[in-house]
């Protein structure tokens, strides 16, 4: 949606990804200064990302350069039909924005001291949506930490949040967990199989949502889920539901 304001300057409502600073989340979303403050009580640093909501900004259409771009129908998705796009150019200064009428979703992501944006955070959900690999994170980029001790830091993080409610997003933050309990503390874990029989097929979910729902079963009893992939095929776990 937009509007005129003159020969050249229009007034346009986005939807979507947002840049904007912590005073700006922190308007709608007061509550979380206290999460914030203890980030920063216990020596960690923070920052937003993927932050998305509803914005005006004022553009100078002489300044602007738009694209038309067509996307083809996806196979694997079975669409029918190909979808436009356009995209606009605007040169090397943001647009001036206007107002902020929203602020729909946003991340914490989580620093120690040694490991640079190892935990991703959801406040308002109080999820867990990412945790580092720290058996790999010092290999990339030199960011991340180089002795065990250090990687230890990722593991208090964690536990730190769970103390504090935070539930994992899925069972790929669950196995990252299960390393650091591999590493930091001696569980003990066993194996068991289940063998399970469609019985009525509209209450059955997709592979992933069951993932989800079993590891949450079993998180709320104390216990820490693995589905253990096929070992004659390594890099391809074959789905027995959709």
């Amino acid at each position: 949606m937009f509007k005129t304001l003159g020969e050249d300057i229009v007034l346009l409502e986005i939807k979507g990804p947002l840049d904007v600073g912590e005073d700006v989340i922190l308007g709608f979303y007061p509550e979380i200064k206290d999460l914030l403050d203890e980030i920063k009580r216990m020596g960690w640093k923070y920052h937003f990302n993927d932050i998305s909501g509803r914005a005006r900004v004022e553009l100078d259409l002489e300044k602007v350069n738009f694209t038309l771009r067509y996307y083809p129908p996806r196979i694997d998705e079975l669409e029918e039909e190909g979808t436009y796009e356009i995209s606009a150019e605007i040169g090397n200064e943001p647009p001036a924005l206007l107002k902020v009428e929203s602020i729909d979703e946003f991340k914490v992501s989580v620093s120690t001291e040694h490991a640079h944006s190892c935990i991703t955070l959801d406040p308002m959900r109080k999820i867990i949506t990412y945790v580092e690999d720290v058996l790999w994170f010092g290999v990339r980029e030199n960011r991340g930490p180089k002795k065990l001790s250090e990687a230890r830091e990722v593991y208090d993080a964690v536990k730190f949040f769970l103390e504090r409610g935070y539930k994992f997003k899925d069972d790929y933050v669950v196995k990252r967990y299960k390393k650091l309990l591999d590493l930091f503390e001696k569980k003990y874990k066993f194996t068991i199989k289940i063998d399970l029989t469609v019985d009525r097929e509209d209450l059955v979910p997709g592979w992933s949502e069951l993932k989800r729902q079993l590891s949450e079963f079993f998180y709320e009893r104390g216990l820490l889920m693995e589905i253990k992939e096929d070992r004659k095929f390594p890099f391809v776990l074959n789905k027995p539901i959709p």
